[in-house]
């Protein structure tokens, strides 16, 4: 054996440490949508968001109180899931004053 075998050695050991770590890191994560074109499974309003439209209509203004402080928004019930108190800055969804532009 000669002084450059390990040499050679030791760079493909670390060029296949190195493309294993980068399949690795590009792989979704756990948050990321599915790739397959699935829609993601909605949660579950919390509680207090129920409570807060428990005597009002779609539309109406609410508010409630959450772990994270204080919040503000409107009642709002996606086809199927009970009314709710949706705030003003949720992200994503259908907003509640009225249905998302149709897809093209």
């Amino acid at each position: 054996m000669t002084f450059a075998q390990p040499s050679i050695a030791r760079a493909a050991l670390l060029s296949a440490l190195a493309l294993t770590a980068g399949v690795l890191c590009a792989q979704p994560s756990s948050g990321a949508p599915p790739a397959d074109g699935q829609q993601q499974q909605h949660r579950k309003p919390p509680q207090e968001a129920l409570d807060a439209c428990k005597s009002l209509k779609a539309g109406q203004d609410c508010n409630f109180t959450s772990p994270r402080g204080a919040v503000k928004g409107s009642c709002f019930a996606p086809e199927g899931r009970p009314l709710a108190c949706r705030p003003k800055d949720a992200p994503g969804g259908t907003p509640p004053d009225g249905p998302p532009p149709a897809k093209k």
